[in-house]
């Protein structure tokens, strides 16, 4: 028996195509710890602030490594020259094979971050890097989560970092895996989101296929017919609803390359299992968080619907009665926050928006003078 259209094999792995694309890596002046140190022990103080081991103004990177579930995972902690113990940020990656430091932004947190005093820590996903281990497809978001949740811990554990003042800063589908922990570790002190999306991964998944198909010169009323009912051949509960939504799909130019060239049979046909990450929507979680939340869209993104993203996140924070958090869209960027004319596969990323690049200060620095 098969499973409804191929697309909906993408919805899982969520947004791969651009989440690693190019950025300019600033070079920070760092001095390297041993390879393997998992914990930086400091003289204990009952008055005043252990010394920093990091002279003022300069950072120290200390590779760390945890296991998980199967995964090992091997990634960086840069701590600044400031008295510790330190707020600290978790940078998570979008999906795709990523680096420690390859997610578009990482520089830009780790200046803006790194400048008030905040540690910055992230890792090599499972198959990236050092990092070992291969994520089950249905359940790569939550499996990702548990890493997270396992991270937060690692690093609430060290006597340089105060526990009580670690946040998360996350691209794309981080937006899924960040409140995913959130709703485990209700201790976590922040969360940052860039194109994070407000619907589950198969909405989003419609949503990028429509666009993709538009780019390519597809009407706009035939791409919002992909995009509903993209989404209903998807989720469909019965074979009826499957075969109604294949058949518009099937009439419109280009949809093979992502549905096939005829539905399944019924015998074939069987729906998607509902317990599977495909259906998890961030907003469930968002609609109860009352942490400070910073959630930035693209206004050009093709990945993620900007629009829908935004009312989601504003609706559901305002829900929460949450007293700290700011949802913004920034004009003529895409969904690495860089400069597009279109949004478009194949254009070119120029700059970070200057924008972004603020907002990352102005909200690192209130978080350093707050939390």
């Amino acid at each position: 028996m098969s499973r409804p259209i191929a697309f909906v094999i993408a919805a899982c792995a969520l947004l791969v195509s651009s989440c690693g694309s190019g950025e300019t890596t600033d070079t920070a002046a760092t001095t390297s710890t041993p390879s393997g140190t998992t914990h930086t022990t400091l003289p204990p103080s009952s008055t005043e602030p252990a010394p920093s081991p990091v002279a003022p103004g300069e950072t120290i990177t200390e590779e760390i490594r945890f296991q998980v579930d199967g995964f090992e995972l091997v990634g960086d902690l840069v701590l600044p020259g400031t008295p510790p113990p330190h707020p600290a940020v978790i940078v998570v990656s979008g999906s795709g094979p990523q680096a420690r430091d390859s997610t578009p932004g990482y520089s830009a947190v780790e200046r803006t971050f790194g400048a008030p005093g905040f540690a910055i820590f992230s890792w090599d996903k499972p198959g990236s890097g050092a990092s070992t281990g291969v994520f089950e497809e249905e359940h790569t978001l939550t499996a990702r989560a548990a890493i997270l949740l396992e991270g937060i811990e690692v690093l609430g554990e060290r006597p340089d970092i105060d526990a009580s003042r670690i946040g998360l800063w996350g691209l794309s589908q981080a937006g899924w895996v960040m409140p995913l922990a959130l709703e485990r570790n209700p201790d976590i002190a922040f969360m940052v989101v860039v194109s994070g999306g407000g619907e589950d991964s198969i909405d989003q998944m419609a949503f990028q296929i429509s666009e993709q198909l538009a780019c390519d010169g597809l009407s706009a009323a035939d791409a919002e017919l992909v995009e509903i009912y993209g989404a209903q051949a998807a989720k469909g509960t019965t074979y009826g609803l499957y075969t109604e939504a294949m058949e518009i799909l099937l009439g419109i130019p280009g949809t093979d390359k992502f549905v096939g060239t005829s539905a399944a049979t019924e015998d074939e046909w069987q729906p998607w299992p509902p317990d599977i990450d495909a259906y998890l929507n961030p907003i469930d979680v968002i609609e109860h968080t009352t942490i400070p939340v910073l959630a930035v869209f693209g206004e050009m993104d093709k990945n993620i619907d900007p629009v829908q993203g935004a009312a989601a996140y504003e609706a559901a924070l305002q829900a929460a009665g949450n007293q700290n958090y700011l949802v913004e869209t920034i004009p003529g960027v895409g969904h690495t926050m860089q400069r597009q004319a279109t949004g478009c596969p194949g254009d070119p990323g120029g700059a970070f928006s200057q924008r972004f690049v603020e907002l990352m200060e102005e909200w690192a620095e209130m978080l350093a003078a707050t939390l």
